[in-house]
């Protein structure tokens, strides 16, 4: 049996260690602890990526043009955890706009 660390997993689908962390956490991916430090195995990887798989499939012959998002989700969820753990602060739509407008935008 092949076991990831929080960083390897991490890696492997491109996100933060954080966010594997709390879907470790919440039980949205399965894995175990070895001590104080989680391991996820190979299976439970491909088990949290069939979970997550959307069912966009282009029609046979057409070119896939589908946006993926995973990079900007994985950014906002990091963003969301920095938040909650009061490393940044968040802004209102006003404030915003008033950096926009102060930028030329």
């Amino acid at each position: 049996m092949q076991a990831f660390t929080v960083e390897q997993a991490a890696a492997t689908l491109a996100v933060d260690t954080e966010s594997v962390r709390r879907w470790l956490r919440e039980g949205r991916m399965g894995g175990f602890k070895a001590g104080a430090a989680w391991r996820v195995t190979k299976a439970d990887l491909d088990a949290f990526i069939e979970r997550n798989r959307n069912s966009y499939r282009p029609e046979r012959g057409q070119p896939d043009t589908d946006d993926d998002d995973a990079e900007l989700v994985a950014d906002a969820e990091a963003a969301l955890d920095r938040i909650a753990r009061g490393e940044e602060r968040t802004l209102t739509l006003d404030q915003w706009e008033r950096r926009g407008d102060a930028l030329g935008g």
